[in-house]
């Protein structure tokens, strides 16, 4: 009888919510629009937002904005153009990753997100 009762039991795990695909392609149309005319393509996909820029610079300017704090270099082979990728954020928040392919000048840049602790103490007033 014990054996019934503890196989009827059921324990809810938690669930973690990512972001939805209306709020997936909203912040691709917004990060399409930080580099307007610099953009070949963009992808969404469950949980990832994916830009694939024309240049360098505006895959660095993404990296900062985005606080995107990995990038990993693929070299030029017989068969495929070199590229990099910078990537940042994970599960259940979005995961942002910029594409950029071409002449690509070392070092390439990352922009970890830091804390500042100090800044969310600091007053600011003006004097009367």
């Amino acid at each position: 009888m014990s054996e019934l009762i503890a196989v009827g039991r059921t324990e809810s795990a938690p669930v973690e919510v990512g972001p939805t695909m209306l709020e997936l392609l909203t912040m691709a149309s917004d990060v399409v629009a930080m580099v307007d005319g610099h953009v070949r393509s963009t992808d969404v996909g469950h949980g990832i937002v994916s830009v694939h820029v024309t240049c360098q610079a505006a895959a660095e300017y993404l990296a900062w904005r985005l606080a995107l704090d990995r990038v990993t270099t693929y070299e030029p082979t017989r068969t495929c153009h070199g590229f990099a990728v910078w990537s940042g954020g994970e599960w259940p928040e979005a995961e942002f990753k910029v594409f950029c392919r071409g002449d690509l000048v070392p070092p390439l840049r990352t922009f970890p997100c830091r804390e500042l602790p100090a800044v969310a103490n600091t007053t600011t007033g003006r004097a009367a």
